[in-house]
């Protein structure tokens, strides 16, 4: 069965960009990581476009999933798996909290990640083969 979290999380696993940014308020407030907060539907758009563009890909295993505030907000414990571009494999732990208008949207997205071991990895890539 689909809901709004499910769907939410198929776009970016998939790293469709456009409706992943569609699901979110004009005014949308994501916070990732220790990053300030990106403000805006258009800071939103160019954020994740830089962030998806590094990787190779991603998805999301979800271990826990509570429903709060009549199913406005849901908080998830996940391992997020992260593939670089050049094929490396990092499973990461993180918990998000997400909350919806009474359309539907996103407005507030918090990613509490350490990303530090995907940009090792990554680093560890562009080092020159000898």
């Amino acid at each position: 069965m689909s809901d709004w979290v499910t769907d939410y999380y198929a776009d970016v696993d998939a790293l469709r960009l456009e409706p992943f940014v569609a699901r979110h308020a004009q005014d949308a407030v994501v916070v990732f990581g220790n990053q300030p907060p990106t403000v805006g539907i258009a800071a939103i758009h160019d954020a994740f476009e830089g962030f998806w563009a590094m990787i190779g890909g991603m998805r999301h295993e979800v271990h826990h999933r509570w429903d709060e505030n009549d199913g406005a907000t849901a908080i998830l414990e996940v391992t997020t798996h992260y593939t670089t571009k050049g094929g490396t494999h990092v499973p990461l732990p993180c918990v998000s909290i997400l909350d919806r208008d009474t359309e539907g949207k996103v407005t507030s997205l918090r990613i509490h990640i350490d990303l530090a071991p995907l940009f090792a990895a990554m680093a560890q890539e562009a080092q020159p083969v000898s």
